[in-house]
């Protein structure tokens, strides 16, 4: 889980984000034109030819343009005839809709479209390393969108492919944004939320690995390839404290400059002021600061019980009494990660003036702190009678056995 910003709060993060889709106050293309305002430049042609030339294949595999015009009419009717009943298909299809126009822009916008296909911002690096930014943050993007459409126009779930290839474009990107912190000249506060926006998206593809380990194919190793994600889940307590710390009155004794007489407080919140400085308690950021530090406790306890149980006795609950839930597993990792990916970078395009900060600041309060709640629940909307956490609910009926257990009586199994 991961919260938005709004207010005050949000102009800060707006100003550290560095884009998870690319095309970040580092990354961002200087739209390929050749300046001389004498028509379209060699590359624009290029790049126009390249987009046609993708459209056309597409159109000739769906059978020519009478088959992609059925397919375009298949899906339209889909979309209508998987419609869910109630206020849940209204909140569902508000918020993939908002989601799917704002990835849509998102890519417009991206360093991977030059114009004139593209819109893309100005760019300040062009070293290798934000190139692999820039590629795995839009490609992410796409991918992410490509599992939103398929969920909620086909209702149906993508394969193993899209899953690793999805889940590791997401991590590269989480996991590169490093050395453009040099080139950003962002508050202490504004860095440090960059940082764990970054740890909430690299954390999810821990989620994204729980949720796959229980298909009926599934590796047996892919309960260990879980568990190296605790550093970021871990991480993103920490960081999540961190803001908490911050945020912890100074003593009478420290307002007063009463360096001998701090209390054991002042001297616990100490290195978190000096890391984060000066934060203002208002509304909104005392709302972003909370709900991150409940979601990063959450998503601990998920990984604790996952580590605990194992994929099978950790999904029981969903598979057998939660379909929709167990439906929707599937994409929710790889949906929350695309929702954070666009809260940071709509924050990137309020600060740099390339989008209103008003509009801005909505976005990051729809998307950030309203979006993975959404997501998260989002069986909810299609079952409202499913359970809220079903992974927290355990069947009276079904024999537990956490992992220690079981590992311990094969040992004693092995050695009668």
């Amino acid at each position: 889980l991961e919260v938005g910003v709004s207010g005050e709060v949000a102009a800060v993060a707006a100003q550290a984000a560095v884009t998870v889709a690319s095309p970040s106050a580092a990354l961002a293309v200087d739209g390929g034109g050749s300046g001389n305002g004498d028509g379209m430049s060699a590359r624009e042609i290029t790049t126009v030819g390249a987009f046609v030339t993708l459209l056309g294949a597409a159109v000739a595999a769906a059978g020519g343009p009478s088959g992609a015009g059925r397919e375009i009419l298949r899906a339209f009717d889909l979309l209508l005839a998987n419609h869910t009943p109630g206020v849940g298909g209204v909140v569902e299809d508000s918020f993939l809709g908002l989601l799917t126009v704002c990835t849509v822009y998102s890519l417009w916008r991206s360093s991977l479209i030059p114009a004139p296909v593209g819109n893309p911002i100005a760019r300040k690096s062009r070293t290798k390393a934000s190139w692999l930014h820039v590629i795995s943050g839009g490609g992410a993007l796409a991918l992410g969108l490509y599992g939103v459409v398929l969920e909620r126009v086909y209702r149906e779930s993508p394969g193993w492919t899209w899953m690793w290839v999805s889940s590791a474009l997401f991590l590269t990107n989480a996991l590169t944004y490093g050395p453009l912190m040099q080139i950003f000249k962002a508050s202490k506060e504004g860095k440090y939320a960059m940082k764990l926006g970054y740890s909430f998206v690299a954390s999810f593809q821990g989620v994204v690995i729980i949720a796959w380990s229980a298909q009926p194919d599934a590796p047996d190793w892919m309960y260990w390839a879980v568990m190296p994600f605790w550093f970021f889940s871990i991480a993103k307590l920490w960081e999540s404290t961190e803001f908490v710390l911050a945020l912890v009155p100074d003593s009478e004794e420290k307002q007063r400059g009463e360096k001998e007489s701090l209390t054991l407080m002042d001297r616990f919140t100490a290195g978190s002021k000096r890391r984060l400085g000066r934060m203002t308690p208002d509304a909104a950021t005392l709302t972003y600061v909370s709900l991150n530090a409940f979601a990063a406790v959450f998503d601990n306890a998920y990984m604790a019980v996952y580590t605990a149980l194992g994929p099978e006795q950790f999904w029981h609950t969903s598979q057998a009494f939660n379909d929709a839930d167990f439906h929707l597993r599937l994409v929710k990792g790889t949906t929350g990660s695309l929702t954070i990916a666009l809260l940071i970078f709509i924050s990137t395009l309020g600060w740099r003036k390339q989008m209103s900060m008003d509009l801005a600041i909505w976005l990051n309060v729809i998307l950030g702190s309203c979006g993975p709640w959404i997501v998260l629940f989002w069986h909810k909307l299609i079952d409202p009678s499913e359970d809220w956490f079903p992974q927290f609910v355990f069947d009276p009926a079904y024999a537990y056995h956490p992992l220690w257990q079981t590992a311990s009586a094969v040992a004693v199994a092995q050695i009668s």
